[in-house]
């Protein structure tokens, strides 16, 4: 599943007032055009409301007015003025006073029209409840009933140059409109995302001076809430590493001197014990595993030190180095089905002797204890370390656990700035390591 591409609040808070902004702008040219097809309509509606109340004034001023019965504008004072063929085209029961019924025709020289009809009805007096349900009931008299055609062409290019020149003005006008409201929404986002961005400055700060006092000054509270939540994190974790270093350092120093008198003993049985001696063996592996030990608190409690002395240099042959390690723990594969493959292609290099050999240790013991079959391969270069080794496939399904051998390799590198890389791909697991 494709991920979402990550973005900076102020580029996805752009990007959805630009959308808002587009949103608005069409929404607004579709309410422009609306309301311009209802102003049209709106417009014709008045001009004949003004038409029919100056002729209307006119006959009541007038007696004897005639009122006109020409071919594009006629007028009458009852329904049954108005020619049959003009009664045909409207229904008299959609006659509302003041509400004009248009219909579309072709008239007798084939020209297309559109002829409109409206109703004028005005009275002295408000009409009571009955005259009103009498004047529903019957026909509208008293009243005059206004006619107009007009050419079809002629109404479709005035709407048509009504609705453009409104479309051109609305879009205008919209346009300003929207990008006067995209600036000003702009304006107010950088300002609320302002904050933001001092506190990530602030972070910056954090992180690159851990251990100096910040102060929190924010101008909104909820951002000093989250600053000093963060500065309670740090503090936290900053008591957890040195109770961390702290133990590691106490728990150093306690086996340090076991660890020595375990040495003393063992080096004086091996003065006693002749090599013949079928306890000989075991007694060379128990001083190796000790001595290892040794190393092992050794580099525990330099890495526990938060700013240690650099390691001393010394002239290191690393395979030959691999050989004697890889001799060394033959006991782990005794009794397993394993083969090891050495493919040494460095010469002597200059390297923390201690520190290399605690971690080359590691590797050789971790690739040992997690093969139960197999060949075990190691090369070797004088920059480089990689030693591949077959896991397990019953254990595909569940976490397989390297234990503190790799996490220890990987204090140790990173500590040293060596690369440091673990991959677990069953049926084969792969350990780089570059100095």
């Amino acid at each position: 599943m494709p991920s979402n591409p990550v973005r900076s609040l102020a580029a996805q808070s752009r990007q959805h007032l630009l959308y808002l902004a587009i949103a608005i702008f069409i929404g607004q040219i579709a309410l422009v055009t609306i309301f311009s097809f209802y102003q049209v309509g709106q417009a014709a509606k008045y001009y004949m409301h003004l038409d029919a109340i100056k002729l209307q004034q006119a006959a009541n001023n007038n007696p004897d007015y005639v009122l006109p019965q020409r071919g594009d504008v006629s007028a009458y004072r009852e329904w049954d003025d108005i020619p049959l063929e003009i009664r045909q085209l409207f229904s008299s029961s959609q006659i509302q006073p003041l509400e004009p019924l248009e219909i579309e025709r072709v008239n007798e020289q084939g020209i297309r029209e559109y002829g409109y009809l409206l109703y004028s009805h005005v009275q002295s007096q408000e009409p009571s409840q009955e005259q009103s349900q009498e004047r529903s009931q019957e026909q509208q008299t008293g009243g005059l009933y206004l006619l107009e055609f007009e050419e079809a062409d002629k109404i479709d290019a005035l709407a048509e140059a009504i609705f453009k020149q409104a479309l051109i003005e609305a879009s205008l006008v919209t346009g300003i409109f929207s990008l006067v409201l995209f600036l000003v929404i702009s304006w107010l986002f950088k300002s609320a995302v302002k904050p933001l961005s001092l506190l990530v400055e602030w972070s910056s700060r954090v992180k690159q001076h851990p251990g100096s006092e910040i102060d929190v000054q924010f101008s909104i509270s909820e951002l000093n809430q989250i600053a000093n939540q963060l500065l309670s994190t740090l503090q936290q974790l900053r008591e957890y590493n040195e109770r961390e270093q702290q133990f590691l350092r106490h728990a150093s120093h306690e086996l340090r001197t076991p660890l020595a008198i375990i040495q003393a003993s063992l080096d004086t049985l091996g003065v006693r014990t002749a090599p013949e001696d079928p306890n000989f063996p075991s007694l060379l592996r128990a001083s190796r595993a000790c001595a290892n030990m040794i190393l092992l608190s050794e580099a525990l409690l330099w890495l526990a030190r938060p700013s240690s002395r650099p390691i001393g240099k010394s002239i290191v042959w690393p395979g030959a180095l691999c050989s004697e390690l890889l001799v060394d723990m033959q006991y782990l594969v005794e009794n397993k089905n394993i083969q090891v493959s050495l493919n040494d292609q460095a010469s002597s290099i200059n390297i923390e002797h201690d520190l290399f050999r605690i971690v080359l240790a590691n590797l050789i013991r971790n690739a040992f204890q997690h093969t139960s079959s197999g060949t075990i391969t190691l090369v070797i270069t004088d920059n480089s370390l990689v030693i591949s080794n077959p896991v397990d496939a019953a254990g595909k399904s569940e976490t397989v656990s390297f234990g503190l051998g790799l996490q220890l390799v990987e204090r140790i590198a990173n500590r040293l700035d060596w690369q440091f890389e673990f991959v677990l791909d069953y049926p084969r697991a792969c350990v780089t390591l570059r100095w």
